[in-house]
């Protein structure tokens, strides 16, 4: 595209957003061939050692070949990671899966990544249905990352799967990162150049809560703060380290925080102390029946001397969330959870912005503004549409003998006439009866009777 030129004008937005909805997630959009548009994802960023190399690309090849088993389409073009090339699938210049584990051998004695690649599109730059961008780094400065793209309608009809799936590979490569949703799906696989996708998420950005910003190649570096004092981490090899402050984080990247959730996220030891947080006290702070936490065994090491297991949290449904339905809850609960190690200062773009760019593109403040969109003071993405859009606040339900959350008229399906008046932090009984545990619920009636 040019980028001199608006990529959507006005009418193409609403039209995109439009048939986004109604299409099931299938509309996309720009040049033939290398259409974009929103799919889902989950992304992992696994902080590891030199010698953790080669057992994480034996367990990614493995990640790899279980993905392959889920797809219902397959893919186009594979990277040959030894050549650099993409080339279609069924190439006979292509290794067989079992051939990569030697492939990751060589490109560890070469000194060199070990990249896992692949798409169901004809073209890298095109958004995909399925598919696959696993870079195993050397534990130096950068996250080994892994992310997978896969198909919404696919997944609406094996839920049940894919979660087992995806807490298969938390298992597995212990993450000190991980996050699920919507994204722009970023074509190009990550590399600088993506300027198109930029420029939808922005636009994407005023229409969806639910939309996350997913860029591995630009977020998956470790901070200086937190990783500086590790034993795999060489403060001589880093150039201009020793000259910085003690307590420096660079802000534009995840090792400085957590993002933002819009669905699915991990919690694990690291950050749950960072949190200062135990798992009963995040189970209490996300007590609703739409949200399920899963307990993930983790492994002892330098951020998890007491082999504590880390939390996977899924948000509800998936979702994106549109604006014109309202702030959801669930996400505005997650974010003051995670709230004071928000990365705020995160990067979202793949291409610096430059002078006389007509196409809408994060800056500095309104990248801020986005990542505080859950915040119980934004604006975002305009304090009108907020206020036009906001639902009730769906209040969970209490079991009886729990303290009250909030001050108010409760009522309980398991007794006629049950409205009760409670104060917050006082006791909600059981009424006992053939109808079973006794539930209180808030009432949407919250006046007094009338004398």
């Amino acid at each position: 595209m040019s980028t001199a030129e608006l990529f959507l004008e006005p009418d193409e937005i609403e039209e995109f957003i439009s048939d986004t909805l109604s299409d099931d997630l299938l509309h996309k959009i720009g040049e033939e061939g290398s259409e974009i548009g929103l799919c889902p994802y989950i992304s992992f960023y696994i902080y590891h050692t030199p010698d953790d190399y080669l057992p994480l690309a034996d367990k990614m090849i493995a990640i790899y070949a279980a993905f392959t088993k889920l797809m219902d389409e397959p893919f186009q073009l594979v990277w040959k990671d030894d050549t650099q090339d993409w080339l279609p699938t069924g190439d006979k210049r292509l290794p067989p899966m079992e051939a990569l584990h030697a492939t990751a051998r060589k490109q560890l004695a070469d000194v060199r990544e070990f990249w896992i690649r692949a798409t169901d599109q004809q073209n890298t730059s095109a958004t995909a249905r399925w598919a696959i961008d696993g870079e195993i780094c050397d534990g130096g400065m950068r996250y080994t990352t892994l992310k997978l793209t896969f198909r919404h309608k696919w997944y609406n009809h094996n839920k049940s799967r894919w979660q087992a799936f995806v807490k298969d590979c938390i298992t597995q490569l212990q993450p000190e990162h991980c996050y699920s949703g919507f994204e722009v799906g970023n074509g190009g696989f990550n590399i600088l150049g993506a300027y198109e996708t930029d420029v939808l998420e922005r636009i994407c950005a005023d229409y969806f809560f639910g939309m996350d910003i997913d860029h591995t190649t630009r977020m998956g570096s470790h901070s200086f703060c937190y990783h500086r004092d590790d034993p795999i981490f060489d403060p001589e090899a880093i150039e201009g380290l020793n000259n910085l402050p003690e307590k420096y984080t660079n802000p534009s990247n995840l090792g400085a925080g957590l993002r933002t959730p819009t669905w699915c996220f991990l919690l694990p030891p690291f950050w749950l102390a960072k949190l200062g947080k135990t798992a009963a006290e995040v189970r209490a702070e996300l007590d609703d029946p739409r949200i399920e936490i899963t307990t993930i065994p983790y492994a002892v090491g330098p951020h998890n001397p007491d082999g504590e297991p880390a939390l996977w949290i899924r948000l509800g449904e998936l979702d994106l969330h549109p604006v014109e339905k309202g702030v959801p809850d669930l996400l505005v609960k997650a974010n003051r959870l995670i709230r004071p190690n928000r990365c705020d200062y995160l990067n979202l773009l793949t291409l610096d912005p430059w002078m006389d760019d007509p196409n809408p593109r994060f800056d500095y403040e309104s990248a801020q503004r986005w990542m505080r969109r859950f915040d119980e003071d934004s604006d975002w993405p305009t304090a009108e549409k907020r206020k036009a859009g906001l639902p009730a606040i769906r209040r969970p339900n209490v079991r009886a003998s729990q303290p009250c959350p909030e001050t108010g008229w409760w009522f309980t399906p398991a007794q006629p006439n049950s409205r009760r008046y409670f104060k917050q932090g006082e006791t909600m009984p059981s009424l006992g009866g053939d109808y079973g545990d006794t539930f209180w619920q808030w009432s949407p009636d919250q006046s007094a009777p009338k004398l």
